[in-house]
């Protein structure tokens, strides 16, 4: 590779300077274009800008409205700093590629990555036996600048990230199986894949192809807590939880809670909460006497996505942050889940009445953006809110700061969403 050269101090000023600067970037522009460097090239400039362009190249280069290349360069070359044209833009800026030079560096890059990944990957493999027909298409892929995996994996899976996750993780699967060790879920992916929270549910699907066994009985994973208050009951064999005998709360693990046992609900609806300090002021409202609230820890775990699809056919709803994110959660379990889960407290008037985050303009500008896509993408519940967001700049609110407004009004809200007759809500309640 070609070293850049060094500029010098005086020439790196005058490169800085507005005239300087916009003679670099047409020049540059114009040799991306396919132009050449010793012809006049049209420039427009300011009286400022111009005096700069004098100060280096004469009067006789510069007119009023064009730079005359080749006496610029030779003004250059004969100057204090004896330095060609082609020689000042690298020094400013790098080296010069036409568009189409451009483009052929790309794909020359492209294709050393690929490869280079395919020899990673090559290597990770090549020990284990089990693997030997993996290595093999791997190594026969075509020299070609596609990053797509073999078609005839057993990973099945047409992304290339995804296929090289799951082949790295099978290897050392197989590896630990060798030594008669079988890996937790979070041990496998911190061994394999960099780091504790690397799995994709795609990944995990290619992993469980490779080793011809389904994720949950190759790999240890870890039950998941959910905290809960309000009318349910957990047994196995015996009384194991009363979530109803429970203050502030009780936590059953997820999985097991869905899968074994018996899980008894004698509440009207169920109710998930976003953040915990309002899932625990729950317990000061009269709403766990009739309604089962989970706490969603901020996201949509699988645990309790598994928990709610295992849930008889209750009414399903969800209190959280009035922002692009709160919208996120819910819809996201609810795709997990199969289950439709109906948003509460999470309209627009509430939003006007919260209090607003103080945030920077460049996240405020995201927050807009992705509310608008929800505005647009998300299920009609969450519409109306995702455009009072769009509409306010972006602003979110968070449900702490509603609880005055929503909390002696809830109980009400969520009994429309039962056959038994609603309370009365104050008049000055905003309901969902």
């Amino acid at each position: 590779m070609t070293k850049r050269p060094e500029l010098p101090q005086a020439l790196a000023s005058w490169a800085d300077s507005p005239g300087g600067s916009a003679f670099c970037e047409a020049a540059r522009r114009r040799i991306a274009n396919g132009g050449r460097l010793d012809r006049k090239m049209p420039l427009t400039m300011t009286p400022r800008q111009r005096a700069d362009l004098v100060d280096l190249f004469g009067s006789n280069s510069v007119s009023a409205s064009a730079v005359h290349l080749d006496r610029a360069n030779t003004a250059l070359l004969n100057g204090a700093h004896a330095m060609p044209l082609r020689q000042l833009l690298i020094a400013v800026s790098g080296p010069l590629l036409t568009n189409r030079g451009q483009a052929r560096y790309r794909r020359i890059v492209k294709k050393a990555n690929i490869h280079h990944a395919r020899t990673i990957l090559a290597a990770r493999i090549r020990p284990v036996p089990e693997l030997a027909q993996e290595l093999k298409l791997l190594t026969g892929l075509p020299d070609s600048a596609s990053w797509l995996p073999p078609q005839d994996s057993r990973a099945q899976t047409r992304t290339w990230a995804t296929y090289a996750m799951a082949l790295t993780a099978a290897a050392v699967w197989f590896q630990g199986r060798a030594r008669v060790w079988k890996f937790g879920e979070r041990e496998l992916s911190v061994r394999a894949l960099g780091g504790s929270k690397r799995w994709t549910e795609p990944t995990k699907a290619a992993f469980s192809s490779l080793v011809g066994l389904p994720f949950s009985e190759a790999v240890y994973t870890a039950d998941t807590g959910i905290r809960m208050l309000g009318p349910a009951s957990w047994k196995l064999q015996r009384l194991v939880a009363d979530a109803s005998a429970a203050r502030p709360f009780i936590d059953l693990p997820g999985r097991t809670a869905a899968t074994e046992g018996t899980l008894d609900i004698q509440a009207d609806g169920v109710l998930l909460i976003e953040n915990h300090e309002t899932f625990q002021a729950l317990s000061r409202t009269s709403v766990p006497e009739q309604w089962l609230c989970i706490w969603m820890e901020g996201y949509a775990s699988d645990a309790l996505a598994l928990f709610l699809s295992f849930l008889p056919d209750l009414p399903l709803t969800a209190w959280g942050d009035l922002d692009p994110p709160g919208i996120d959660i819910i819809v996201n379990l609810s795709a997990k889940s199969g289950r439709t889960i109906t948003p509460v407290a999470m309209n627009e008037q509430l939003y006007q009445a919260g209090y607003m985050l103080e945030e920077g303009a460049d996240a405020l500008d995201d927050w807009r953006q992705q509310a608008e896509k929800q505005a647009r993408t998300a299920p009609e519940a969450f519409r109306p809110l995702a455009r009072a967001i769009a509409r306010n700049n972006g602003y979110r609110c968070e449900q702490e700061g509603l609880h005055e407004q929503v909390l002696p009004y809830l109980h009400s809200w969520l009994n429309q969403y039962i056959d038994t007759p609603p309370l009365a809500p104050s008049a000055s309640a905003t309901g969902s």
